[in-house]
């Protein structure tokens, strides 16, 4: 085998490296491991808890606030069909997930279902006949066409709410500053 030059990190041949030219690597404190596993683990960097009750409340505080929604006065969000909802929003109005249902609940009055007992579609806009697809009380010609009437409910609705919601903004007093986040 013929001889090879040392790389730029070894020494040649009968000469010793020389180990006091780098530091010696030490472990991170455990002090200091126990605390970053701390924060990862209650998400300290990203979500403090609410600082409320002399910091014994439990709840994770707001994002850019050091309160959480119920030290801070939210109201709970009316939800949409009487029972009761356990999230609190900034302005009281309804929380994402009952503003969906409430959504589905329009839909499935504006567009009723009524499954047949024998396996057969009942049509969307009238009778059909044809087999239904296993798992949809539809053939796929009416579940096609029943989605399209959805998207257009959905799409009438939506145009509802934004006029409502462009009529109401004039309304509405100016902000002395935007919102911190």
């Amino acid at each position: 085998m013929p001889h090879q030059a040392p790389g730029p990190d070894r020494t040649a041949r009968r000469e010793e490296r020389r180990r006091e030219d780098r530091p010696t690597p030490t472990s991170p404190a455990w002090a200091d491991l126990e605390h970053q596993q701390e924060q990862l683990r209650h998400g300290a960097d990203r979500h403090p808890v609410c600082g409320a009750d002399d910091g014994r409340c439990p709840t994770l505080a707001v994002v850019g606030e050091t309160q959480c929604a119920e030290h801070l006065g939210w109201p709970l969000c009316p939800s949409h069909d009487g029972h009761p909802c356990t999230v609190r929003t900034r302005t009281g109005d309804q929380c994402a997930t009952c503003q969906d249902q409430a959504r589905y609940a329009r839909l499935d009055v504006a567009l009723p279902v009524t499954p047949t007992d024998d396996g057969t579609c009942p049509g969307h806009s009238g009778p059909c006949g044809r087999a239904a697809m296993p798992g949809d009380p539809y053939c796929a010609c009416c579940r096609i066409a029943s989605q399209r009437d959805r998207d257009r409910v959905i799409q009438e609705w939506e145009a509802v709410r934004d006029a409502a919601v462009a009529a109401a903004r004039p309304q509405e007093a100016p902000e002395s500053a935007p919102a911190p986040f």
